[in-house]
């Protein structure tokens, strides 16, 4: 399987599929209130997105926003990879 993120990742595929499957649980969930956080902080910066210095902050979280969610579904599909290989070889 291959996957090629949009974004620069802490890691390559490849080198995923050796994780610790409990890491890679533990750092989905990292991602995802993260990425809920910033959700709702983009929400909230949109009444002041007239302010240069607040657009600039709204851009910025959107690119954070896409590096965490290209992560989040690569470590989805590491897991995948990972529950898959581990079926095959019982």
């Amino acid at each position: 399987m291959e996957f090629t993120p949009c974004h620069p990742q802490p890691f390559t595929f490849q080198q995923a599929i050796s994780f610790d499957p409990e890491v890679s649980a533990d750092e989905i969930g990292r991602l995802q209130n993260s990425i809920s956080h910033l959700k709702r902080t983009q929400e909230e910066l949109q009444e002041y997105a007239d302010d240069p210095d607040i657009a600039q902050a709204i851009k910025e979280n959107n690119q954070t926003l896409s590096v965490q969610g290209s992560t989040w579904i690569s470590l989805h599909l590491l897991r995948s990879t990972h529950a898959f290989t581990q079926s095959i070889a019982r």
